[in-house]
């Protein structure tokens, strides 16, 4: 018995190795590739050898010819203000789901929820007459307003506050606490964890998305970074090098925020599915 669960283990985690490889390939192209020359990547067979032939220039060249710099801080303008945004009104609206008892609750709550089921693509055309209507086409600030979409943030708020105690907004209420105080002093503090997951959930995928800044900016100023990397490899379609350079100066940011963040990604995506 004990050889054959030796056998599953070793044979499960040599499974997993070979995935793992085949999963972080085309990142090691990436890598590799960003610090070739052309010439290495276009020869067959291609030079992925990490110990030759590696050059700077690539990278230099992409702050030359590019505006890494000011696609890279609209980005987050853009990220940073959505997912503030997006708490705010998923912790607000996630507490009166939970807490608060008012006409039509569950309906309106249905028809939240129903968003989630709705393809981006549908709504693209709406929103951007609504956009267009009211002069918020190319600007940051419209990016920002037609791409908040807490429906997600809401019930997930919604399931945490919930699991909160009782007995402390009870005592809360005794003590003389209106709703706003309640929902101040108790819910904001303990629903940290929850709030946390929104934030880092709304970050990264108002940070990747490419086709609703595609459709609200044409003005290179505002470009964020999908839009400008998109543009710079169309404008180098021959030189796969400089688009792997691109490509991984723009990963990079990406990669050490969810490094740094992925404790507290995990710890409240967890929160919410303990009661009490």
């Amino acid at each position: 018995m004990k050889s054959r669960r030796r056998d599953v283990n070793v044979t499960g985690t040599i499974l997993l190795i070979i995935l793992i490889m085949i999963i972080m390939f085309p990142f090691y192209i990436m890598l590799v590739g960003a610090f070739k020359p052309n010439p290495s990547l276009i020869a067959f067979p291609i030079d992925l050898n990490p110990f030759k032939n590696l050059t700077m220039k690539n990278i230099t060249k992409v702050f030359e010819k590019s505006d890494l710099i000011r696609w890279l801080v609209n980005s987050f303008i853009v990220s940073i203000g959505v997912a503030v945004l997006t708490v705010i009104i998923a912790l607000t609206a996630g507490y009166s789901f939970s807490r608060m008892d008012f006409p039509g609750k569950n309906i309106l709550f249905a028809l939240v929820m129903a968003t989630l089921m709705m393809p981006k693509q549908v709504l693209l055309i709406p929103n951007f007459l609504v956009a267009n209507s009211l002069g918020l086409v190319d600007t940051l600030i419209g990016v920002i307003l037609t791409t908040i979409a807490p429906a997600f943030g809401i019930f997930l708020c919604r399931q945490f506050t919930g699991s909160l105690p009782r007995e402390l907004f009870d005592a809360a209420e005794i003590d003389g606490c209106g709703e706003l105080a309640k929902f101040v002093r108790i819910a904001v503090p303990l629903s940290l964890p929850s709030m946390g997951t929104v934030l880092i959930f709304s970050f990264f995928s108002t940070f990747n998305d490419y086709l609703w800044q595609l459709v609200m900016i044409s003005d290179k100023k505002n470009m964020t970074l999908p839009i400008g990397v998109t543009l710079f490899s169309q404008l180098n379609a021959s030189n796969k090098a400089l688009q792997l350079a691109i490509a991984l100066l723009a990963t990079i940011p990406l990669a050490i925020l969810f490094i740094a963040l992925q404790k507290f990604f995990i710890k409240g995506a967890t929160a919410g599915a303990v009661k009490g």
